[in-house]
Parts: C-alpha cells; sequence; structure tokens
C-alpha cells in the first residue's frame, strides 16, 4: 500500500501527464512515462520493473540527444522506483476514478469533471 504521500503524489502526478501542457520535450517524455506507469497502477493496482521499463520505451526518451536522454533514463528510472509497489484496492479504485476524469476532460473541456478532479487531489 502507497504512503499518504506518495499517494497524494500519484494522483498529483497523474493529473499533470493527462492535463497539462509540457513546456519543452524534456518534460512531455517525462509527463509520457507517468501517465504510461500511474495507468498502470491504476489498472492493476499496482507497479512492476516491467511497467517501469515498458512506461521508459513508451515516452520517447530515445528521441532524444543522448546526453539529454542519458540524464532522463536515471530521472524516469528514479521515478518508477519511488512509485514501484502496491496500492491498497480503494487507492487503486480511485486512482482509476482520477484516471477516467482526466481523460474526459482532456478530451471534452467537462468542468463537472473538473471539479471532480479537484475534490479528489
Amino acid at each position: 500500500m502507497y504512503s499518504n504521500s506518495r499517494f497524494n503524489c500519484a494522483k498529483s502526478d497523474l493529473v499533470d501527464s493527462y492535463l497539462y501542457p509540457a513546456a519543452d520535450r524534456t518534460r512531455q517524455v517525462e509527463l509520457l512515462f507517468l501517465r504510461s506507469l500511474l495507468s498502470a497502477a491504476a489498472k492493476y493496482g499496482r507497479v512492476t520493473q516491467n511497467d517501469v521499463q515498458r512506461a521508459i520505451e513508451g515516452s520517447g526518451v530515445c528521441d532524444l540527444n543522448p546526453e539529454i536522454a542519458d540524464r532522463m533514463l536515471i530521472t524516469l528510472n528514479a521515478i518508477g522506483d519511488y512509485y514501484f509497489g502496491a496500492l491498497s484496492r480503494q487507492q487503486a479504485a480511485e486512482l482509476r476514478r482520477l484516471r477516467k476524469l482526466c481523460i474526459l476532460v482532456a478530451a471534452t473541456g467537462d468542468q463537472d469533471a473538473l471539479s471532480q478532479i479537484a475534490e479528489l487531489i
């Protein structure tokens, strides 16, 4: 089970990954990584090393300048280590709900869903 602080970070990072545009390519890679990693956490109730690897592979980090990519890989692995582990059933259910709301807001701009997101985080 995630601690309260780690779970709050997971919720905040999930919302950021769906609703806040990246300022640059490096941040975009990080947001894609977080979206993939935390979506796996919501779906399966845990983050495994395989989830971290899949998230890294899908982030586009390899498309960056090699020097930047090396630094980003260190960062992404550290984030993966932080979120590695299992959520409680309640945490997984809340993260799934939050993810669905984020997808809805990103696709439609639904203000009611945005209000529900604010209540959850």
